[in-house]
This record gives structure tokens, C-alpha cells and sequence, in this order.
């Protein structure tokens, strides 16, 4: 996933944007999370394209084509607007690698792989052609290589079987290598097409490479109106399924009803032709799952001056068909092999492990010399496991436990003197707990129509919400709505989306970054104070003493009145920045699942911390300054030292981390989740003891 450009939307309707997957001729497919926590694909139609009727009507007809098949054989729309100013599309996210990346980057599936691949892109052009569709773009870039079985993507350019004219005269519409003799023609192109291009797929996951490869288009077009295809490497059934498949004569190819039946019969007989290496040669990743390196707990700590260097990491996309956004839009990394544990550690994470968020476990990796006795570790396994691994006997684990909660957490704080713990969730409601005891009261305020983010007072008294268009003020304890805040209410939709929030530590000024730029109003009067609009998106987060702000994508640092830039970082993807107690130092995600630590003094990289394996969602200061607790969107919480740059703790509450919280004495760490661990639960607050 790439980051967002300043120019994207932050929000597409109530969706909100995580990062760029791709784009094509079309337009722009991104990484979104739905108001329920959903991880979702976000199909965005180009602004030059909308206002042209055939790429509507195009449009419109993907959707249309999709909706029909739906199901097991392709991502599932979730939401669709063919009529905005900007059309768009909601899918699923299918995690998994396309099969163009797959082979790339494994190599050439066996015999017996291909056929079962072929046995599922069988049912699913079976299915699409039941609903009187017919795909015309089946191709390595349409096809993601999942867990469950192969899902079939893009309909961008269906047509419905019973159509006059399927393809206009004189028009080729396709990927020439993977286009059927009658397309390129401009023929009819019936059922029998999306064959010939299922045997071209399939020759591609069985080779290497494309049946009718040539060095140039007019040789690969007249390879395929006259010379038999590039089998070579394969064998036995599979030879002769694909030879059936590219027959030149649609007559002459079989119907694909008939293919599933025949390829699952043939997947013995080809194990004995040529066994393969290693099968699977595609391994899909799990859901989330998008670091193609693999995490290491160290920092990269850097000499003064030195730039930061991203982590090596493979480029999405690589050598996959950049005219496939829909195709990128459901991709991810097979992640690298798990290492293997220390024995003792097993029985932390072994079967019969309890659920996701009952248990901890410490951080294997390098031996280390032993952060401060201040560093923190959380959860509950024994000493005598944590010993086994190498991690200080002196540091103690203390049990974590959930709290019932709302049903999606989106905002945490402790009050002043710790005997509170405020939540705002994502169903309308606030809840506060007493703390030790954790008795809760819970006030219902209004639902806002999009998710964004939420900051409390200092004092707990005071919620802000944004919302579409403008932020309001909650009185805690009435659940009334008692302030305004109005930002962009013109332009572009997104403009008025809120996607960083800051109150100023004497709680007098708010801070919101837009797609408009950075608005301060005065909380008291709710007047806006200034715009500033150089600096627009990313967080919006104040030092402990006000004096100064980051904000912006790329983040700045700002004086606290926001009227002066200190100095800009290159970081375009900056998430839940915060400083330490001191202000010495600026902590954010970056790049996905990187944390950087910035001197604010200095105006220099001191490290980035590597161990996350998707993009880190929230960050929060331990009160001693030298503990750093980060959180993620596959529901990973981990606890670093950021003198040693090492991980002194890791934790998973089962659900995407949105915030997370030290309470002032440092005794305590509360992490907030967009779900619970199942549908029906509700423990969306986690609190911890440290110690």
C-alpha cells in the first residue's frame, strides 16, 4: 500500500481512506475501513472521466455486473454511488496476491496447482456467465489467489451475453495478450472468449509467461489469430485442457460448464507428470497482513544527520498489470515464514491458547542488555516463560483485562488524577469508568453519519466529534450537544472531512486538519481563529506545553499557534502523531508499519522502530517519557523502550487498535478497539497493569 498523495480524499461517503492499492485507465482504488472497522476496496473514477457519459455508463455497468455475480466467485460489492460528483465503489478487501505477483514472485505453479486453480476460475466464469455476463478481461492482474479459492475481479468492460452487439465495430476493448482471436477482430465475443483467455491464464500460472508472448503488440496480436500457443512445461491433462481452451474457432473450445468437473479429475494424473517442488507454490496472506519483510524488533537507529531509509520492501504491484486497479485493490503480501520459538514460549501461543486479547506474549528477537527497570511489559504470561526467553525476570506481568464497552472505540483518556477512564465509541454513547473499581456510566449522544475522530478535554467534561462538514461539542455528563464548529461546506465532499483532532493543553484552542487546510477555533466562543491552508490532512496533535503543533500530510511542525513552520518531515502518511511528556521528542506511524521517532530540538530522524506488520493506528507516551506503546490495524499492541529501540512487550486485543492511553501515573495502559473479538461481544476496551 502506498501512501496518500495530498491531493486524495481522506473519506469517499463513509468510508475512510487508509492508503493507495492501485490505479488504472479508471481511476484510483484505495484502502478504506468502513464505520464498522471493515477493511474495505474504495473504486474512485477518475475527476477528468466523470462528467463523460460512456465512462459513466461504464462504469455503472461494472457495478451492475458485479452485484450479479457476487458471492463466492468475486470481491462483493459493499457499496456503490454510479451518480456522485466523483462515482465510486466499495468491495470487499479479498487479502491475498494477484496471480500475476504470485507467479512473479514464487515462480510457475505446479501441474496439479494449476489445474485446481483453473478447476475455480472455472466455476467462477461458469457463474458469471449464468447471470448472462460475459467478463472479456479474465487475466493474471483479475484474479486473487485467496485462502478460500481464486476470486475473479474487474468488470469493468462485462457485457451481457444476449447483447446485439457486444463489441462495437472497428473498437478492440481488452488486454491484447489475453484476448481471444474474435475480440481482436472485434467479433462477437461470447462465453467462448472468456475461455480462451482462461486457458491463456492459465498457461501464464503454469510457464511463467503468456502462450502467445511475443516482443512487440503486433506480434503478440499475430500470434494469436495464427500460431498455436507457447505450451512448453507443460504436460499430460493440463497440456491438453489449455490446447481445447485456445482453439481458434470458438466452436471448437469446451463449454465452460464441463471445465471444473475436468480439471479437479485431471489434478491426480498431473501430480504424477511433474510433482511439484514445493506445493503450494502461492501462499496466501492472512487477512491484514501486508509487510512483505519480515518485522525484526530492533530500531534502525541513525548517527546525527543521517536520513531516514524506508525498510526494504517489495513495491506493491511489482510486475503486475498497472491496467488492473480493481486487480490491486484486493492484492497483499504472502508474509515470510514465521521464526521459530523458544520452546518455553510455546504454551503461550500453542492450541488451546486462549482468545485473542486473554494472554501476552514477550517479544522474542535479539538478546538484549535490559531497557530501564521503568520499560513495561503487559499481559499475563508466567515469570518463568518470559525468563525462558530471555526478557528481564524483574519485569512482572500483571493480567490484562476487557472492559464492557461500546461497540467500537475510537477515542481514550485518563482524567487527571487517573480514577477515570473515558471511551467514545462509534455507536453514539460515551462511557466512563470508575476506576479501580471499573463501574461504568454511559451517555448516549447522537450517531454521528461518518466516523471521524474524537478528542476529549482534559478534564473529561468535554467531547469533540468531528463530523461532515463541521466538529461538535458534547457536555459529557447531559449527553447535549453545546458548541459548533463549521469548516468547508463547499467544493468537493471530502473537503469538509476532519482527519486530525487537537485541543491545546489549556483546552482553549482546537485544531483540526482538513482537506481545506488547518482550521483553530477558540472552544469557548466556537469563532474561528485562523486557516491555514499550506498545511492540510494528517494528525493534528499539541506538546504537553502548547508550544507547538504537528499537522499536515506532509507533517509540519508548527509553532502551538500554528502561525509559523518549524520545520517539515518527509512523511506523507503520518498517523496518531504525539510527543513525549517533554516534547523532545515526535512519535507517529509512517509508511504503513514503521514508527519514526523525531528530536524536536535537533529536527532529526533518532530511529525508526520496526515490529508492526500493518499500519499503525495509534501511539501514546508513557508519563517517565522512555516507554512508547503503539497500536495496529490487525489488532497488535506493542510496548517499545525508545532508549533501546526494542520491544519490551506485545499484546493482541483481537480487534483494529484506534487508541491507546497511559494513565498519568503510568500504571496503567488502556488500548481501544474499532470491534470486539466476535460479532456479538463488546470488548472494545482493554486495560492493563504495568509494572
Amino acid at each position: 500500500m502506498d501512501a496518500l498523495m495530498p491531493h486524495d480524499p481522506r473519506w469517499v461517503g463513509p468510508y475512510r481512506l487508509e492508503g493507495r492499492l492501485g490505479e488504472g485507465g479508471m481511476g484510483q482504488v484505495f484502502l478504506g475501513t468502513s464505520p464498522g472497522g471493515r477493511r474495505v476496496a474504495v473504486k474512485l473514477i477518475r475527476a477528468e472521466l466523470a462528467g463523460t457519459p460512456q465512462f459513466r455508463e461504464r462504469f455503472a455497468r461494472e457495478v451492475e455486473a458485479a452485484r450479479q455475480v457476487g458471492g463466492f466467485h468475486t470481491a462483493q460489492v459493499v457499496d456503490a454511488d454510479p451518480t456522485a460528483e466523483s462515482p465510486w465503489l466499495v468491495t470487499a478487501f479479498i487479502p491475498g496476491p494477484t496471480l500475476h505477483r504470485a507467479v512473479a514472485e514464487h515462480g510457475p505453479l505446479g501441474p496439479a496447482a494449476a489445474l485446481r486453480l483453473g478447476a475455480g476460475l472455472a466455476e467462477g466464469l461458469a457463474a458469471i456467465h449464468r447471470c448472462g455476463l460475459v467478463h472479456r478481461d479474465l487475466k493474471p492482474g483479475n484474479v486473487i489467489v485467496a485462502e478460500d479459492g481464486p476470486r475473479i475481479i474487474d468488470f469493468g468492460i462485462a457485457r451481457a451475453v444476449d447483447a446485439s452487439s457486444l463489441t462495437a465495430t472497428g473498437s478492440v476493448i481488452g488486454t491484447y495478450a489475453y484476448m481471444s482471436p474474435e475480440q481482436i477482430r472485434a467479433d462477437r465475443a461470447g462465453p467462448a472468449s472468456d475461455v480462451f483467455a482462461l486457458g491463456c491464464v492459465l498457461a501464464f500460472a503454469a510457464t511463467g509467461r503468456g502462450p502467445f508472448d511475443a516482443p512487440s503488440l503486433p506480434a503478440v496480436v499475430q500470434r494469436i489469430l495464427d500460431e498455436p500457443p507457447a505450451l512448453d512445461g507443460t504436460g499430460g491433462e493440463l497440456r491438453a485442457v489449455l490446447t481445447d481452451c485456445l482453439a481458434k474457432d470458438p466452436a471448437d473450445r469446451p463449454a465452460v460448464e464441463g471445465l471444473p468437473a475436468r480439471f479437479t479429475a485431471a489434478v491426480a494424473g498431473a501430480a504424477r507428470v511433474r510433482p511439484p517442488a514445493h506445493e503450494p507454490t502461492v501462499a496466501p496472506a492472512p487477512p491484514g497482513r501486508t509487510t512483505p519483510h519480515p518485522p525484526t524488533e530492533r530500531a534502525r537507529a541513525l548517527s546525527p544527520g543521517q536520513a531516514v531509509t524506508p525498510a526494504p520492501a517489495t513495491v506493491p504491484g511489482a510486475g503486475q498489470d498497472p491496467h488492473s486497479p480493481a486487480a490491486a485493490a484486493t492484492r497483499t503480501q504472502a508474509p515470510p515464514p514465521a521464526p521459530a520459538a523458544p520452546e518455553p514460549a510455546a504454551a503461550l501461543s500453542g492450541p488451546g491458547s486462549p482468545p485473542p486479547g486473554r494472554e501476552t506474549t514477550p517479544a522474542t528477537g535479539p538478546a538484549r542488555r535490559g531497557p530501564s527497570r521503568r520499560a513495561l511489559l503487559i499481559g499475563g504470561a508466567s515469570a518463568a516463560a518470559v525468563a525462558a526467553v530471555g526478557v528481564p525476570a524483574y519485569l512482572l506481568l500483571r493480567d490484562g483485562d476487557a472492559l464492557d464497552g461500546p461497540s467500537s472505540t475510537y477515542e481514550l483518556a485518563f482524567s487527571p488524577d487517573g480514577t477515570t477512564l473515558a471511551a467514545a465509541g462509534g455507536n453514539g454513547e460515551i462511557w466512563r469508568w470508575s476506576l479501580p473499581g471499573r463501574k461504568a456510566v454511559v451517555t448516549r449522544i447522537g450517531i454521528a453519519p461518518y466516523m471521524q475522530p474524537h478528542v476529549f478535554s482534559r478534564d473529561l467534561g468535554t467531547l469533540y466529534r468531528a463530523e461532515e462538514h463541521k466538529i461538535l461539542k458534547w457536555d459529557v455528563a447531559t449527553g447535549r450537544a453545546v458548541g459548533t464548529f463549521t469548516g468547508e461546506t463547499t467544493g468537493r465532499a471530502q473537503d469538509g472531512f476532519v482527519q486530525g483532532l487537537g485541543l491545546s493543553p489549556d483546552g482553549k484552542t482546537l485544531a483540526a486538519s482538513s482537506g481545506r487546510g488547518l482550521y483553530l477555533w477558540d472552544t469557548g466562543s466556537a469563532s474561528r481563529r485562523a486557516l491555514y491552508e499550506d498545511v492540510k490532512f494528517g494528525p493534528a496533535a499539541y506538546s504537553a506545553d502548547g508550544a507547538m503543533l504537528a499537522a499536515g500530510s506532509p507533517l509540519q511542525l508548527r509553532k502551538g499557534t500554528a502561525d509559523g513552520v518549524l520545520a517539515t518531515l518527509d512523511a506523507r502518511m503520518a498517523t496518531g502523531a504525539v510527543f513525549s511528556p517533554d516534547g523532545q521528542l515526535l512519535a507517529f506511524g509512517d509508511q504503513g508499519d514503521g514508527v519514526r521517532l523525531w528530536n524536536t530540538a535537533t529536527r532529526q530522524d533518532v530511529a525508526t522502530l520496526e515490529g508492526h506488520a500493518s499500519p499503525v493506528q495509534a501511539v501514546a507516551f508513557h508519563p517517565d517519557g522512555t516507554t512508547l506503546a503503539t497500536g495496529d490495524r490487525d489488532g497488535t499492541v506493542r510496548v517499545w523502550s525508545t532508549t533501546s529501540g526494542t520491544t519490551t512487550a506485545t499484546h493482541e486485543p483481537g480487534a483494529s487498535v484506534e487508541a491507546l492511553a497511559f494513565s498519568p501515573d503510568g500504571k496503567s495502559l488502556a488500548a481501544g478497539c474499532s470491534g470486539g473479538t466476535s460479532a456479538r461481544s463488546n470488548d472494545t476496551v482493554w486495560l492493563w497493569q504495568t509494572g
